[in-house]
Order: structure tokens, then C-alpha cells, then sequence
């Protein structure tokens, strides 16, 4: 799915989703469900640990309408003033009769730091060179996530030119709230029409272009489908005689 009204190497900026974008979420799900498994055989005691991991999967997709909750009058008090990630973490605390802390541990443990070496081997190659060669041609290349990016970017030994984060103070605010974009452009003095946004969602990354005024690409979740649209993509640029190799 594409709202592109250029070509991709016409753009000043090409901001890309990390989670699901530069790695097959699909792939890196089962690595982890043996990773699960296999730990939690031996840790029976701690089996609601993957409840939890559940649980706040589910709090993050439907955040939008639990904050609207959390603000209404006669809700009781549940944290809301504090970060996005701590007002998540207390609020499963709350409904799991667990403590915050052993919530903070368990989704940085299972969802940032185990899935590190997963990432590097689901990785997609052919996205990746696509930045790579974005960058040589002096295009800048942002990263807009709605989780922790730096150490992502570790593993998949990538730089670029600017990590925005749903966490970040500056931003805190989830897909499709376009705060990250419209914080990328003010930051770099960007246009709307000079950016492009590249992700695996509609629902969340199409979204906050859209809702930014920025044009946006959506990929598709297999590597086969995937692969049509970077083929496309480097017909367009060759027929219109750019040097990019794409």
C-alpha cells in the first residue's frame, strides 16, 4: 500500500518504522516463542511472565482508548503522569496485582534485550541496502518507532541521521499520532511533502503520515511480497535515469 507522489530518491527524508519494517516480525516471533519456551520450562514458577509479555502487547495496540480512560473524571488515579512507558508499566502492575517493577523487567528482558540477536537474523537485507544507498546519495534517513531504537540499531549495525522514539520524552506518543514526524521536520526543517514514511502498518505507521501530511509506503509482512515492491521501485528509478542502485 503506497501514497507516494514521487519518486523514492526525490525525497529530501525517508523515515522507517523499525519493528516489523527492518526485520520480519513474523521470523523473529518464533525464534522467540523457542526462546520462551525453552526458558520457561526450566522457570515454571515464573510462567506468568508470558502473560505479562501478552498483556502489554495488547495495553500498547489499544493505548489510545485506555489513556481516554485514564483521563476521564472519575477515573481513579493510575499514574498517567508519568512517561509512556511507565504509565504502561503501572497500569499492567494494576491490573495484574504485580509489582511495576517486575513488569519493567519482563518486557525489557523478552521484548528488548533477548530479541537483539533474533533481530540481526531476520533482518531484511534488501530494505537495508536500500538505506544505505538513500544515505550515500545524501538523502537523510530517520528511524520513527513506537519502541526503544538505539539498541536495534546496535544489532543491526546501522547508523543514521536521527532516532525518534514513541518513548522519547520529547515525543511520548504512539503511532498514529504524528508527534515524531512533526517533531522530525522541525528538527531538520522539513517539509511535509519532502518526507516520506516507510513501515509495515497502515493502522500505525500510514496513519501518522497521513495525519503529519507526509506520503508513506507500507510494506508487506512476507519477504516475497516485499521483493515485487523493491523490484517496482527500481524500475521506477532506473527509467527515470536516476544513479541510485536500487
Amino acid at each position: 500500500m503506497e501514497k507516494m507522489n514521487k519518486l523514492l530518491t526525490e525525497y529530501k527524508a525517508v523515515v522507517f518504522d523499525l519493528d516489523g519494517t527492518l526485520y520480519y516480525q513474523r521470523r523473529l516471533r518464533i525464534k522467540m516463542a523457542w526462546m520462551l519456551f525453552t526458558y520457561y520450562l526450566c522457570h515454571f514458577f515464573r510462567i506468568k511472565d508470558i502473560l505479562i509479555i501478552k498483556r502489554f502487547r495488547e495495553i500498547r495496540e489499544h493505548w489510545d482508548k485506555i489513556s481516554q480512560s485514564l483521563h476521564e473524571p472519575d477515573a481513579e488515579d493510575t499514574g498517567v503522569t508519568d512517561s509512556l512507558e511507565e504509565a504502561q508499566y503501572k497500569y499492567l502492575a494494576d491490573k495484574m496485582k504485580v509489582s511495576r517493577d517486575r513488569v519493567r523487567d519482563v518486557i525489557e528482558t523478552w521484548m528488548y534485550e533477548k530479541p537483539l540477536k533474533a533481530v540481526y537474523e531476520t533482518r531484511d537485507t534488501e530494505l537495508i541496502k536500500i538505506m544505505e544507498e538513500l544515505k550515500k546519495r545524501g538523502q537523510k534517513v530517520f528511524i520513527f518507532s513506537d519502541y526503544p531504537i538505539e539498541d536495534k540499531l546496535k544489532a543491526l549495525n546501522l547508523k543514521v541521521d536521527g532516532m525518534y522514539a514513541a518513548t522519547d520524552e520529547r515525543v511520548n506518543a504512539l503511532k498514529p499520532d504524528p508527534k515524531g514526524l512533526m517533531i522530525i521536520m522541525e528538527d531538520h526543517s522539513l517539509k511535509p511533502d519532502e518526507i516520506l514514511m516507510i513501515g509495515d502498518r497502515m493502522s500505525r505507521d500510514g496513519m501518522a503520515a497521513q495525519n503529519a501530511g507526509c506520503d508513506y509506503l507500507i510494506l508487506a509482512k512476507n519477504k516475497r511480497e516485499r521483493l515485487k515492491t523493491f523490484c517496482t521501485i527500481r524500475k521506477l528509478c532506473y527509467n527515470s535515469n536516476s544513479s541510485i542502485n536500487l
